[in-house]
């Protein structure tokens, strides 16, 4: 997992998108994400001072603890990557013959390349004449999630 900064910011929500919104805060403007639950917990409103602690990440900041006057302040918990139980990344090279060698063995047709991720491959693939599914496989070549292919990331016929 890569290291990500803390920041601490104060100041005012000029936008609001959902669960994430804009904090104007030291003469700049910065992208904050609430997430969903965490904007059950605290509902966002434009003009509201608030005080934030999160992790800055390279497209905004994932708002880890959220706090305004006359509100209790709110930590916020972001769901980690959705990982078969127990699944730990083995410390391996990313080897994408190894990942359609396991693809296959486990009676999978794949179709192009895998695609690389940071931690994993993603592999368009199916069984006999079914449907298209994309494929998360870890670089030790342990499938660990399906799911139905998306026609336009994957450029299929509909």
């Amino acid at each position: 997992m890569p290291h990500h900064d803390t920041v601490a910011l104060t100041g005012t929500i000029e936008h609001v998108f959902a669960h994430r919104f804009t904090l104007e805060a030291d003469g700049k403007t910065h992208l904050a994400d609430l997430t969903p639950k965490g904007l059950e917990a605290f509902p966002l409103s434009e003009g509201l001072r608030v005080s934030l602690e999160g992790e800055l990440r390279p497209s905004e900041i994932k708002v880890t603890r959220i706090a305004a006057d006359g509100r209790e302040p709110v930590r916020i918990e972001h769901k980690k990557p959705n990982h078969a139980p127990g699944h730990k990344h083995a410390d391996v090279p990313a080897d994408p013959a190894r990942v359609l060698a396991s693809a296959k063995a486990a009676g999978w047709a794949s179709a192009g390349e895998p695609r690389r991720k940071p931690e994993h491959f993603e592999v368009l693939a199916r069984q006999g004449n079914g449907p298209w599914t994309e494929l998360h496989v870890d670089f030790a070549g342990t499938i660990y999630k399906r799911k139905p292919a998306d026609a336009e990331k994957w450029g299929l016929a509909a």
